[in-house]
């Protein structure tokens, strides 16, 4: 456990940490709930007949399966995003300007994703509608491992900071969305499965490397 003489002597423009977490738990928490705002119902004609109705009815929801997927991984990302994020601030004991200069950097890449999730919903079966979703994974990533950079190079956690293991999960993400984004160029219609890798890698990682 480090002792508050081996970090940076605190500085009267410093964030406090309090208002960090606040701002980027206000920001995950909006962005995951606009999430569901895609998963909109198509209007279905009236006076079709029970049977006419349930058959559209059942038709409409058959068609949103994509989006409910696109969903329901944009969801998950988003939410071992905000855990990802969320470790990394347990260790950090200090948050000069240039940190919270790069958390709102952070998090604008992450308000972006209803839009690229709206977009990938809607278009995800050609190369237009995938690579904004992928590049946009890409910047979440890029931005978290310029925090994770910044706190290291600036001693700005503990000596006992896992960041090593958060490093390698972030370029991880990186690479998973990159492969996304050249699948979209090639195959659209499957690019978008590539980040079940993810869920496939990221606990091998967990038991083949040591933590910091």
């Amino acid at each position: 456990m480090p002792t508050e003489e081996s970090l940076p002597a605190a500085d009267a423009q410093d964030i406090p940490l309090s208002r960090l977490h606040g701002l980027s738990d206000g920001v995950f928490a909006i962005v995951m709930t606009l999430l569901v705002l895609q998963l909109n119902l198509p209007e279905v004609a009236r006076g079709l007949g029970e049977v006419a109705e349930r058959a559209a009815v059942n038709q409409a929801l058959i068609d949103l399966l994509g989006k409910l997927a696109i969903y329901v991984l944009t969801f998950l990302v988003t939410g071992l995003s905000w855990l990802s994020h969320s470790r990394l601030y347990t260790f950090v004991r200090r948050s000069d300007q240039r940190l919270a200069f790069l958390n709102v950097l952070y998090l604008m890449t992450v308000s972006l994703l209803p839009f690229s999730a709206a977009v990938l919903g809607a278009h995800g079966g050609v190369q237009a509608g995938v690579w904004p979703y992928a590049l946009n994974q890409m910047l979440i990533s890029a931005a978290y491992v310029l925090m994770l950079s910044y706190v290291r190079v600036h001693a700005l956690v503990g000596t006992h900071a896992p960041i090593r293991m958060l490093a390698i999960r972030a370029w991880l993400n990186l690479a998973v969305f990159a492969v996304m984004g050249l699948l979209a160029f090639v195959q659209p219609s499957i690019a978008w499965f590539a980040p079940v890798l993810l869920g496939v890698v990221q606990p091998l990682l967990s038991r083949l490397l040591p933590h910091d």
